[in-house]
C-alpha cells in the first residue's frame, strides 16, 4: 500500500491544501483573541464562544487567500495575483446579504461553513491561474487571462443567482450528521493512523474533508451552549482529545514505557520525547522507535485509538460526559484539554483517565514483544530506524511550506 499512499501524499493540490489549512489555523487563533477583546462586556465563556464563532469565519477568509498562494507556489504562477483573484472569487461566492453586514457580523454569518467554500473556490481559482501561467508565456498576460477567466466563472454564477455558499450550507448539515456517527468516526481514526504508519501525516492529509465538518460541529455545539441548549453533536474537532492522548496512536503510555526500556536507544529516545508527548506531539516516537513501517507496533497504533473512539463515543452519546464544545490548540495536555473542552465537566477527567489506562494495558504486550525482537535482531532494528528516517526526511522536504509562512 505504501507506494499508492505516497503518490497521494505527494500530490501537489493535497500538499497545498495541507499547508493552507495549517496556516489558516493561525489566522483563526489570532482573530479569536482579537474578537474576544473587541466584543461587548459579558460573561467570559459567552464572549469566548462568540469570539471563535467569528474566528471560524476569519479562518475561511484566510484560507481563501492562502490556498491560491500555496497553489501558485506549487505551479509557478504569480502569488500576489493568485491571492487577489482568490479573495475576489470567494467574495463573489458569498450570500449577497453577507457583504452588507458589519465585519464581525459578516464573519459570524459565514463561520465554519466558509471553509468548504474557501477550499472549492481556492482550488478552482488557483488551477485557472496555473493553467493561464502555463499557456501564456508573458507574466502580465497570464495574470490578466487567469483573472478574467476566474472572475468570469464566479461573477457569472453570481449574476445567474447561483450561490455556492447557500448550496454548501445545505450540504454541510447532512455531512456533519453523517460524521456524527460511530462508523464514520472509526473510519476517520483508522485512515489517520494507517497513514501515519506509512510516514504520512494522517490528520493533515484528511484535513480538506474532516476540518470543515468537525469545526462546524464544534461551532454548533458552542452556539447551543451560548443559547443555554444541550450540544447536539458528539463528534467534533475536540473529541480527538480523548482518542489520541499523547498524539495520534494514543502513544502517551508508550512514551512512559520508554523510560524503563531494556534498550539503551529507546531510553535515550524517552528523554527527547516525553515532554512533547505530554503535549500531544509524538513525531519523535513515530519516527524514532520507529512505528513507521513497523507491523508489530502499527497494529496497536491503529487499533487502540479505534477502541478509545468507541468508548468515548458511547460514553458521550449516552450523556455520561458532556460533548466537546470549546476549541483548544492540540498542544494542551490531554487531561487539561478534556476538562476545558467539555466546559468543566469533571466526568471528562474520569473518561480521559480510563482511556489512558486502556491504552496502557493494550500497549504493554506489543511493546514487550518489540523489545524482545530488537534485542534478538539488532541489525534489523537499525535498518528499520534508517528506513523511518529516510521517510521522515522525504516528508520534510516534500511537504514543508515554501516561502516565509510560519509552520507549526
Amino acid at each position: 500500500m505504501l507506494p499508492v499512499l505516497r503518490r497521494w501524499a505527494d500530490e501537489p493540490h493535497l500538499i497545498a491544501i495541507r499547508d493552507a489549512v495549517q496556516i489558516a489555523f493561525y489566522a483563526f487563533g489570532a482573530w479569536t483573541v482579537i474578537a474576544f477583546f473587541l466584543l461587548p462586556p459579558g460573561p467570559l465563556l459567552d464572549r469566548f464562544f462568540q469570539a471563535y464563532h467569528i474566528g471560524f469565519g476569519f479562518m475561511g477568509l484566510a484560507l481563501a487567500a492562502v490556498l491560491p498562494d500555496r497553489l501558485a507556489v506549487r505551479f509557478g504562477s504569480n502569488r500576489v495575483a493568485g491571492i487577489a483573484v482568490g479573495l475576489a472569487a470567494f467574495l463573489l461566492s458569498l450570500p449577497q446579504n453577507a457583504l452588507h453586514l458589519h465585519f464581525e457580523d459578516f464573519l459570524g454569518q459565514i463561520s465554519a461553513t466558509s471553509l468548504f467554500l474557501a477550499l472549492i473556490v481556492g482550488l478552482v481559482s488557483g488551477e485557472i491561474m496555473a493553467i493561464a501561467a502555463r499557456r501564456v508565456h508573458n507574466e502580465a498576460g497570464a495574470i490578466a487571462v487567469g483573472a478574467i477567466a476566474t472572475l468570469a466563472v464566479f461573477g457569472g454564477l453570481a449574476l445567474a443567482h447561483v450561490n455556492f455558499a447557500d448550496w454548501l450550507i445545505r450540504i454541510v448539515g447532512p455531512l456533519v450528521s453523517v460524521g456524527d456517527t460511530l462508523p464514520a468516526l472509526l473510519v476517520v481514526v483508522f485512515l489517520q493512523t494507517l497513514l501515519w504508519t506509512s510516514g504520512i501525516h494522517g490528520p493533515a492529509f484528511l484535513a480538506a474533508v474532516t476540518t470543515p465538518v468537525y469545526l462546524r460541529a464544534l461551532d454548533v455545539n458552542a452556539q447551543a451552549l451560548l443559547h443555554h441548549e444541550h450540544p447536539p453533536y458528539v463528534v467534533t474537532m475536540m473529541i480527538f482529545t480523548f482518542i489520541y492522548p499523547g498524539g495520534s496512536g494514543a502513544t502517551l503510555p508508550l512514551a512512559f514505557m520508554l523510560v524503563r526500556s531494556r534498550v539503551q536507544r529507546l531510553r535515550n529516545l524517552a528523554i527527547a520525547s516525553l515532554l512533547p508527548s505530554i503535549c500531544n506531539i509524538n513525531e519523535p516516537l513515530i519516527f524514532g522507535i520507529p512505528i513507521v513501517m513497523n507491523p508489530g507496533l502499527a497494529i496497536p497504533f491503529i487499533l487502540i485509538p479505534m477502541i478509545l473512539a468507541a468508548i468515548t463515543y458511547l460514553v458521550q452519546s449516552y450523556g455520561l460526559v458532556e460533548p466537546t464544545s470549546v476549541w483548544l490548540p492540540g498542544a494542551f495536555p490531554s487531561v487539561i484539554a478534556a476538562w476545558i473542552t467539555t466546559k468543566g465537566d469533571w466526568r471528562s477527567l474520569v473518561l480521559i483517565g480510563l482511556n489512558i489506562a486502556v491504552a496502557c494495558v493494550l500497549w504493554i504486550p506489543f511493546f514487550a514483544a518489540f523489545e524482545r525482537a530488537i534485542q534478538s535482531r539488532p541489525m534489523e532494528d537499525q535498518e528499520l530506524v534508517k528506513a523511518a528516517e529516510l521517510i521522515r526526511e522525504h516528508e520534510r522536504a516534500e511537504h514543508a511550506p515554501v516561502g516565509n509562512w510560519p509552520t507549526p
